[in-house]
């Protein structure tokens, strides 16, 4: 169902059973103090504003960016979602609700844990570190999303340096709500029975998480964030790492793939990593968003979740190579018609097996797992350099990153490319795992890498 103007100035539309599917997940961690898979995109720049104070500038591209992507200030009640069309006085309350500047020596590296769960989107700006932090609920984006809302953020930062008064479009935003993806692809309401059978195959693939490898548990104490995780590939490798790929017929995506696969059964140990029992569990992600109608396809459909995923597994007994072949053949598939058609009654079929697992004994040892998702293109979603043509002011972006919050005691490879690096961040709970762990798998993942594309035995 598309947005409904239900009285002047507010409208809603139903929640879409993904964006309920993933807000259930999101909801899980409340009594921990945690928004589970809540995304957050990081940027550290350059600027050159003056007259105007950056804090102001930024300030007011957030405004604008709530103009531009209305659905960045959508709430959701129950399975309704609304949205109000502010006037002047509403709309600071809601800048000095959801933009956030944090002074003295923060950084990124110290504050993604420390996030707390928020019914808006956020923007934190990071005064010393010259650093921006975008924080939504997994329910309202996804990684591609993200990032292009982070380059929007710039792009409008940059519109609205200059001193004379900018017009916001009041009243005119609603246009750019974006829809449920299933009211996007145009999904029926009743599924028929090849839906359902397609449907059925998807979910049926969270059974490859039983008995499925692990990461041993290790006694730590919980720790607070000192530094992200993270490592980089300079643009010298990178370009290596993707030549190789190419030579070879695979993405660096199925690369990255097999390479966390072989991190997790070096993680296991050698007796687990020689076991022909224990099969490797892990998420394909697919983006829906090539196959959306215009203009939801693009930047437009920014503040929209558009993404699908399912489990696949591998067997202890194959090579990197194979593994990655199987990967290759994997993503190379894309999101197949049956994919696409099935994703309502997939998030109904999911919610219903998630609200079983909620009421039932947990396992023992706790599920665990060593798990990867490449954001694609987030060089083009995110420009290097936002510059007004007048003046010469100029915002210039020198990296990203993006992250989510984990609860459980799986661990996640977060992976992109810009400005020509390939980096890696991990995401996982400091209530389990450390910094050295951290840096361990991280290191694990670019031996791999490293040693089956180019031959080197060492990370340097």
């Amino acid at each position: 169902m598309a947005w409904t103007e239900t009285q002047p100035g507010l409208w809603q539309r139903p929640i879409g059973e993904n964006e309920s599917m993933i807000k259930m997940i999101g909801d899980a961690g409340q009594a921990s103090g945690k928004d589970v898979w809540s995304i957050s995109a990081t940027a550290c720049f350059t600027a050159s504003v003056d007259p105007k104070p950056l804090t102001q500038a930024l300030r007011d591209g957030w405004a604008a960016l709530r103009f531009l992507h209305p659905s960045i200030a959508t709430t959701a009640d129950g399975d309704t979602l609304h949205y109000h069309v502010p006037d002047a006085q509403q709309l600071t309350q809601w800048l000095d609700e959801t933009f956030t500047v944090l002074h003295g020596e923060w950084s990124v590296d110290n504050i993604l844990s420390t996030l707390p769960p928020r019914r808006l989107a956020c923007c934190y700006y990071l005064e010393h570190s010259k650093e921006v932090v975008l924080h939504f609920s997994h329910w309202r984006t996804d990684g591609i999303g993200a990032f292009h809302l982070l380059g929007a953020l710039f792009s409008a930062t940059v519109e609205h340096l200059r001193d004379d008064p900018h017009q916001l479009p009041w009243g005119r935003e609603t246009v750019r709500l974006v829809p449920s993806v299933e009211h996007a692809l145009k999904l029926p309401t009743t599924p028929t029975e090849s839906v359902n059978i397609a449907a059925k195959t998807y979910s049926n693939t969270v059974g490859h998480a039983k008995d499925a490898l692990g990461i041993p548990l290790r006694p730590t104490e919980a720790t607070e964030a000192s530094r992200l995780p993270t490592f980089c590939f300079p643009a010298d490798q990178t370009t290596q790492l993707l030549l190789a790929c190419s030579q070879r017929g695979i993405r660096f995506e199925s690369a990255l793939h097999a390479s966390v696969t072989a991190a997790a059964y070096s993680l296991a140990g050698p007796a687990m990593a020689a076991s022909e029992h224990q099969h490797h569990t892990s998420t394909l992600r697919h983006s829906l968003r090539p196959h959306l109608p215009a203009p939801y396809d693009g930047v437009a459909g920014a503040a929209g979740l558009y993404t699908a995923g399912y489990f696949v597994k591998v067997p202890a007994s194959q090579s990197w190579l194979d593994n990655a072949r199987y990967y290759e053949a994997e993503y190379a598939k894309g999101a197949t018609p049956d994919l696409l058609c099935s994703r309502r009654q997939y998030a109904l079929e999911m919610k219903a097996i998630m609200s079983r697992v909620a009421t039932a004994p947990p396992p023992s040892p706790p599920p665990s797992g060593l798990d990867m998702s490449w954001v694609p293109g987030a060089q083009d979603l995110v420009g290097t350099m936002y510059a007004d043509s007048r003046d010469g002011r100029f915002v210039r972006v020198d990296k990203v990153g993006i992250s989510v919050d984990v609860l459980s005691r799986h661990v996640y490879v977060f992976a992109w490319m810009f400005n020509g690096e390939i980096q890696c961040r991990l995401a996982f709970n400091r209530a389990f795992y450390d910094d050295g762990f951290a840096d361990a798998v991280l290191e694990l993942v670019a031996q791999q890498l490293k040693s089956n594309l180019l031959g080197e035995s060492q990370v340097v």
